[in-house]
């Protein structure tokens, strides 16, 4: 007993239906309860399955109710998508650090409308239906799934998104193009970067280097599938162009009119401002305008996309130099509240050697702007090109369409070293440019003042052990080569010349001095990005660098941080691309080597619209959510949250229930089975999900090859169970046996045609209660066939059949021909469990199961941390069940002094006074499935209803008893001022105190309500006669509603409960019964026949893990006659019981023929009688000595 001030508060780690089970039970005994589960809903496999058995019980029907009342406990804290980090503390008092993944969609805002899978692109293997059908990435577990909301799955950023330097939603926009949504592809193409046709020419693609599928064969051609989406959109009658918000007042500055300023221009005027470039150059675009040659960036396409930016508000003016035409001053004066400067490096480096300043020697930048802006440019016959750069090969290129004839291209590095980039020295190449690697030019050779060769010499080493680069020369190694041209192109630099009178600084390499993170520079209002700041980079790192700085003037100009969360993780993960089949990327069409002489047209065609498509197809969607955003559009909610992150929290419990259940055992390690290779060779899982009308085919039983439906099933039972050369699985587990049975005998009834049926075995286990009662009928009712034997394999056939050979009782080889295999798969322990015992310092067994004794078997190793479900070994349901109660009623034992110290208490709203009303009857019909709606015809049952007396609304719900459907129903009440209600769908044991809840929630009395039983009663009853059970469906539903009409309400009246439980029977069980009621602070009376207490047990030495019993039991009765609060009664019996729940009256009498009698009163009856050892008459037993 724990004695320290207890946190009255429990965690339960697991929300399947031992989960569930244990935190009603502790919700209801005063402690607040925190149910934490790694997927996003809770349900666990229970919410899988078609039907239980042996009651064949719809399995959601049972649960469902379960599912709505955790959602709505007061007491019951979800934490979806949750797992526990630390533990610290002890028993009573626990710090428990727990993750809680993001789930992308607001728990409290989410409607559960489903407009975001509507929108969303991206389908995946439905991992809840076993693979058998796919779902988006914005998703809903399962109809019923309780939290309703929505979740979006994401494994990580994708690589290409993280990589790109703009951080464009490449598998976005490439999931919409799958879906042919090219518009909202391009819009989404925008959010992040504004020239998806000019980079879809020249960008350098780093996404193309890290993209998954360039793993398994060639990278997808991402820069030619946004420029197919641009070159769409500028073909079209009216292009796209971002919304701009509401004109602000402040105005921004931009000086240079390149790649990073234009960015900047149209960040910054999407959000109101009103924005300006001044451009040095005639033309905007700055080194896009006069750098990049129009064969690879054709003019019309850059125009285009600046006229965009300028249809956005943005203001450009041509022919503006800085420090000259505006200064700072003039700048301030004419009430610009920021700057930018990104004025690029329009200035050629020079090799400051003897014979540079020869006429015949160019620079490459001045040549490649000439050239752009239609400068007359001669170059002669026979052209030296020096450099290694993409300039380099532009300059070379360029030269080529001037008439230039024999173009040698020299530079310093090896051709693995070169930075140009590899696309750009394949062109040339193709062109027939000769490269000439590691070389450095030494002296420029003339003759009468003309430039007649150059003398190289050999570069040994370009970069230091540094990497810096620190050329190396052989000055013997020399190579004279002749020319009458030469162009320059070897980097290049700014000018700056305006920086010293403007007060702006310069850093030591010669760029503009700014902040790297926030561009800022030492004048506050002014910020400095681009090529002048870092140097010569790629038109999209020079966007990224635009983006940034609009970041940093939007919050300069909103007195905000510069700072706070720049540092953004582009992390990423890749998926696993096993079994993934090779599919060739599409090859961009270029016009022929011929076609491009004399004339610089564009050498890349473009992608036409099929090739478009087919290479999207080649995405292997590395992220899973494409992150397109369309359902942050498509929610009008505002729920969707993409920024949404992993939270660490910590948690304070007094005690820890773990219920993470288990997994289903994976087959494909059983090669002869041949499960992997054939889709009619399925899991008992997978069969579930078949039968379910929630499932992939909506209860129709049907092939999953070709969608038949199936003659014959054959079960093949134990695999992944009892078998330690496979599987490493020695134990039985516990539920395959059954399972199999109540699957063909569901089969038989979903089947249209007469089904045959048979299950494979080894042996039988079927010892629970009823159960071999239920094995019975399965054989002789429903003509389930059985047949012993062991399975050698299964060889799949041409049509889809399968052929089964096994070995029968008596040796003989067997075969047998099926239209599909089920495998009867055996529990493994859940994934994780490994990682959270050694978090918990939770001791395992041998199989990877809770560590526990015969004694005590919800405990741990760990005191305060109790064990339910099939964590603790395989069982069934009703088994895990008895589990959480136990687990249950052991946490509150320890906490018992802190209960109701942390609960809350529900306020319902006023009750609506209706007595004076006419009856408006509600009346709600399940549609649910295979179970109701697949045999009586609810549509017409529904229209039926409206025909009825006092009926003002009917409707029919694919799952009545869904929270969905539960809030739709408090709406429907008020919307139609509603004063009665009836549902029609299955049993009111289970689901009749939901509704009545639910009601209440909306202001009625909850007895204003009647259930109609269409299911227990009719379908199930009718199951053959559709025609007869719709008919007797109208019949319930007139009853119930002519019922409704005439009741009133009623008002609870509260009652005082006896703080006392009655214990009758003083075994083992009624003895731990007994010390759990007393632990709690309670009274428990112990009534026992005999004249000593511990039943059976007290005939028992040892357990079969060599427990002694003896000692055990001794133990547990001297502590029940120590205990204060228990009171033992032996040799006696009950006599007589009388009252109700809370308030019984018990007499006792004397079983040893005393007539002495004893009346007690008590809330609660607990009976615990035990049982004895069955006396066979069989076999000679009791009629021969020997036996």
């Amino acid at each position: 007993m724990v004695q320290n001030a207890s946190k009255g508060a429990v965690m339960v780690v697991g929300a399947g239906i031992a989960g569930i089970q244990a935190s009603l039970d502790l919700a209801d005994s005063g402690y607040l309860v925190y149910l934490l589960e790694k997927d996003s809903a809770i349900g666990g496999v229970m919410a899988q399955l078609d039907k239980t058995f042996p009651t064949n019980d719809c399995s959601m029907c049972i649960i469902s109710p379960k599912l709505v009342e955790c959602g709505r406990h007061l007491n019951i804290d979800l934490l979806p998508m949750t797992e526990i980090l630390e533990l610290k503390g002890e028993a009573g008092n626990f710090r428990v650090k727990v993750l809680e993944r993001p789930r992308y969609i607001d728990l409290e805002k989410c409607t559960a409308c489903g407009e975001c899978e509507k929108v969303c692109p991206i389908e995946i293997p439905n991992l809840f239906d076993q693979g058998l059908r796919t779902r988006r990435a914005a998703y809903k577990l399962f109809p019923q799934a309780m939290p309703s909301a929505f979740a979006i799955e994401k494994r990580s950023t994708a690589p290409c998104k993280a990589t790109c330097p703009a951080h464009v939603s490449v598998q976005g926009y490439i999931a919409l193009i799958n879906e042919g949504k090219y518009r909202e592809a391009l819009e989404l193409f925008k959010q992040a970067h504004p020239f998806p046709a000019i980079c879809g020419r020249v960008c350098h693609h780093p996404c193309e280097g890290v993209c998954t599928r360039g793993d398994l064969d060639e990278p997808i051609a991402i820069e030619y599938l946004h420029r197919f989406l641009a070159d769409l959109d500028l073909s079209s009658e009216s292009r796209y162009v971002p919304e701009v918000a509401e004109k602000r007042e402040e105005k921004v500055a931009i000086v240079g009119a390149g790649p990073a300023g234009l960015t900047a221009a149209f960040c910054l005027a999407r959000e109101g401002y009103q924005t300006t470039v001044f451009e040095k150059l005639p033309v905007a675009g700055g080194m896009m305008a006069v750098g990049i040659p129009e064969y690879r960036l054709p003019r019309d396409i850059l125009q285009a996309e600046i006229q965009v930016i300028q249809d956005m508000g943005v203001e450009i003016r041509t022919g503006v130099t800085f420090g000259e035409d505006i200064t700072l001053e003039s700048l301030k004066e004419d009430g610009y509240a920021a700057l930018f400067m990104a004025v690029g490096l329009h200035r050629g480096r020079k090799l400051n050697i003897e014979g540079e300043d020869l006429p015949g020697a160019l620079n490459g930048i001045a040549f490649l702007r000439d050239v752009a802006l239609g400068n007359e440019v001669r170059v002669g016959k026979k052209l030296i090109v020096i450099g290694g750069g993409n300039v380099a090969i532009d300059v070379a290129l360029t030269a080529r369409r001037l008439g230039a004839q024999d173009i040698s291209l020299v530079c310093l590095e090896k051709r693995e070293e070169m930075p140009a980039w590899d696309y750009e020295i394949d062109e040339a190449l193709e062109e027939g440019i000769t490269i000439i690697n590691s070389l450095g030019p030494k002296t420029f050779l003339e003759k009468e003042g003309k430039l007649t060769g150059i003398e190289f010499k050999r570069c040994t080493a370009v970069f230091d052990e540094k990497g810096a680069f620190n050329p190396q020369y052989d000055e013997t190694d020399l190579t004279v080569m002749e020319g009458d041209t030469t162009i320059i192109a070897i980097g290049q630099a700014g000018d700056f010349s305006f920086a010293e009178n403007e007060g702006i600084s310069i850093t030591a390499w010669g760029g503009l001095e700014a902040d790297p993170v926030t561009l800022q520079t030492s004048l506050e209002w002014v910020f400095a990005g681009g090529d002048a700041l870092y140097g010569p980079k790629s038109v999209v790192e020079a966007v990224a660098c635009g983006k940034e700085a609009a970041e940093s003037i939007n919050r300069y100009l909103n007195g905000l941080d510069l700072r706070e969360g720049r540092d953004a993780d582009w992390s990423y993960e890749k998926p696993d691309t096993v079994g993934e089949p090779h599919v060739p990327r599409t090859p961009m069409r270029k016009i022929s080597v011929e076609e491009r002489e004399g004339n610089f047209n564009e050498v890349a065609l473009g992608f036409e619209e099929n090739e478009v498509r087919t290479e999207a197809e080649r995405c292997l969607k590395c992220g899973i959510c494409s992150e397109c955003y369309q359902c942050v559009f498509a929610c009008l909610a505002e729920a969707v949250d993409h920024s949404m992150k992993p939270k660490e929290r910590t948690i304070e419990v007094g005690a820890i229930v773990l219920a993470p259940g288990f997994t289903p055992f994976d087959p494909n390690q059983y090669d002869t089975y041949s499960y992997s290779e054939h889709p009619n060779v399925v899991t008992s899982m997978e069969f579930e999900r078949i039968l379910s009308a929630s499932g992939p085919f909506e209860g129709h039983l049907v092939r999953p090859l070709d969608h038949k439906e199936p003659e014959k099933i054959a079960w093949l039972q134990c695999v992944g169970s009892r078998d330690i050369n496979r599987c490493d699985h020695s134990y039985c587990s516990a539920v395959c046996c059954m399972y199999a049975i109540k699957e063909a005998v569901i089969a038989k009834e979903h089947s249209e045609n007469p089904l045959d049926t048979a299950i494979f075995y080894m042996d039988m286990r079927t010892y629970g209660k009823d159960f071999e009662k239920y094995y019975v009928r399965a054989e002789e009712e429903s003509g389930v066939r059985f047949i012993r034997s062991r399975i050698h394999s299964i060889e799949p056939l041409e049509n889809g059949s399968l052929k089964i050979i096994y070995a029968t009782e008596s040796g003989e080889i067997e075969e047998e021909i099926f239209d599909m295999v089920v495998l009867s798969i055996g529990l493994a322990p859940a994934q994780g469990v490994l990682e959270l015992a050694e978090r918990l310092g939770v001791e395992l067994n041998e199989h990877q199961y809770a560590q526990t004794g015969t004694f005590t078997p919800v405990s741990t190793s760990v005191e305060g941390i109790y064990v339910c479900g099939t964590f603790q070994g395989p069982k069934d349901i009703p088994q895990s069940v008895m589990e959480a109660s136990a687990s249950a009623a052991a946490s509150t034992q320890i906490l018992a002094s802190a209960r109701n110290t942390m609960t809350r208490t529900k306020e319902l709203p006023p009750e609506l006074d209706v007595s004076a009303e006419e009856p408006r009857i509600g009346v709600f019909v399940c549609n649910c499935g295979i179970n109701i709606g697949g045999i009586a015809d609810v549509p017409a049952v529904r229209e039926y209803a409206k025909t009825l007396p006092h009926v003002a609304h009917v409707e029919d719900n694919l799952f009545t008893c869904s929270q969905d459907t539960q809030d739709k129903m408090k709406e429907v009440i008020k919307e139609n001022n509603l004063n009665r209600i009836v549902v029609a769908s299955c049993s009111p044991r289970t689901h009749e105190p939901l509704f009545q809840e639910t009601i209440r929630e909306a202001g009625l009395n909850k007895y204003l309500f009647e259930m109609a039983n269409i299911r227990d009663q009719d379908t199930w009853v009718h199951m053959d006669d559709p025609k007869k059970a719709t008919e007797k469906a109208k019949d319930l539903v007139r009853m119930a509603v002519a019922k409704a009409a005439l009741v009133e309400p009623l008002q609870q009246i509260m009652l005082e409960v006896k703080p006392s439980v009655l214990v009758v029977g003083g075994g083992v069980a009624g003895m731990e019964a007994a010390l759990g009621v007393a632990e709690q602070g309670y009274q428990a009376y112990l009534v026992e026949k005999t004249a000593e207490l511990g039943g059976v047990a007290l005939r028992l030495r040892s357990t079969w893990k060599g427990e002694e019993v003896g000692a055990y039991v001794q133990d547990l009765i001297q502590e029940v006659q120590d205990h204060p609060e228990i009171q033992v009664f032996l040799e006696t019996e009950v006599k007589d019981t009388t009252g109700i729940i809370g308030n019984f009256t018990t007499t006792l009498a004397s079983a040893n023929g005393k007539s002495s009698t004893s009346v007690l009163e008590h809330g609660a009856t607990i009976l615990a009688t035990g049982g004895k050892e069955f006396k066979s008459e069989e076999y000679l037993y009791g009629g021969h000595p020997g036996i």
